[in-house]
């Protein structure tokens, strides 16, 4: 009872405070005050590293500068006193008090003053971070050997190296930023109808002005699958369904699909695409006119084109400035003008060829046209 406040005789300091014991060192009997739920700590007269387990106190040959058994402890209490050199040689402890602590090598490249914390980190570190510009040369290097083992071994059936993430990110944004995808992904591009102004805009943008004139333009698609008289003019695309039918005066759109009836003047600034059964009313202008599989159309106007493609029968009269191909299944009852003119084999040509060297000369427009 009276041993909680005077101490035990086998304790050497007095008795210690709240929530903390009191720990001996077993090299040189050192005792010393430390946290209740210690576990390992260093003795502040040896500077040996103690492991405490179950209240047992154990000593490590590292002290804590990092130093071995046979080195030198700078952070000890009192410094060892020279060796006499008449006497023998001191035992093994004394020896490591009495050795000095070594030097940075190549080895060893932590003196004894970095600290026992410094040691633990040259032990856990890894090799050198390269610097970022060591970083890139390794990158470059990593590529030229991909590329020379797929030179050297082009048969070979085993799978080649697969480069690092780095290495697949910067190749891949650069890739990008060739092509253009990189600036296609986030913008479309609009031409207004007034001035004629080609500019950017957003890729999910519905509308927008023109910065020349001020105009408004529309970007939206257009879809119709019943009968419709209203005029179209979009940057978007135009959907004709198979029960749709628009009877208005023009349509301007960026692509038409149409799979109905159309009985207009339409303007397309890229591609056109049938695929329907009956007559289409109105003068067609686009960049690539294209007749699919299956369609059987009669064109009562001109179609005007850069590009032509017919797979399908259809009658009218063609002028293109590029070349008109006819697929083996397609079937032409008309005339057509171009530059250029290719039939694959079961394709029909009936009427007049005309082979131009320059643009196909535009018809004479008929009057109320």
């Amino acid at each position: 009872m009276f041993g909680r406040f005077f101490g035990s005789k086998s304790s050497i300091l007095p008795t210690p405070p709240k929530n903390q014991i009191e720990v001996v060192c077993p090299s040189c009997g050192a005792a010393q005050y430390e946290p209740r739920l210690v576990v390992s700590t260093f003795c502040k007269k040896c500077g040996v590293h103690l492991t405490v387990q179950k209240k047992r106190v154990t000593a490590s040959e590292v002290t804590r500068s990092g130093a071995g058994a046979g080195m030198a402890d700078p952070w000890a209490d009192e410094a060892p006193p020279p060796p006499k050199p008449a006497e023998p040689a001191p035992p093994k402890a004394e020896a490591s008090a009495t050795t000095p602590p070594p030097a940075a090598t190549a080895e060893n490249p932590l003196s004894a003053v970095d600290g026992f914390g410094a040691y633990l980190q040259s032990q856990a570190q890894p090799a050198d971070t390269p610097a970022p510009k060591q970083q890139e040369l390794a990158l470059e290097q990593e590529a030229q050997d991909i590329g020379t083992t797929q030179m050297r071994r082009p048969q070979s059936n085993s799978p080649p190296p697969t480069p690092s993430p780095a290495l697949q990110t910067a190749s891949s944004l650069q890739k990008m930023k060739e092509q253009g995808m990189y600036r296609n992904q986030y913008f479309k591009d609009a031409e207004c109808f007034d001035c004629g102004h080609k500019f950017k805009t957003g890729r999910s943008a519905k509308s927008a002005n023109c910065p020349a004139c001020g105009a408004y333009i529309s970007l939206e698609d257009v879809e119709i699958n019943m009968t419709s008289t209203q005029p179209v003019k979009t940057r978007g695309d135009v959907l004709v369904r198979k029960r749709g039918r628009l009877s208005t005066s023009s349509v301007h759109c960026r692509d038409l699909e149409c799979h109905g009836i159309i009985e207009a003047n339409v303007t397309c600034s890229g591609d056109a695409a049938f695929r329907t059964t009956g007559s289409i009313i109105g003068e067609i202008r686009c960049q690539r006119f294209v007749v699919e599989k299956g369609a059987d159309v009669a064109f009562l106007n001109p179609v005007h084109a850069s590009e032509v493609d017919i797979q399908a029968r259809i009658t009218g009269t063609i002028y293109c400035s590029g070349l008109v191909l006819i697929g083996g299944n397609g079937s032409v009852n008309g005339d057509v003008t171009a530059r250029s003119v290719s039939i694959e084999p079961g394709g029909e040509l009936n009427g007049a060829m005309n082979i131009v060297r320059g643009k196909a000369p535009a018809p004479v427009p008929t009057p109320g046209a």
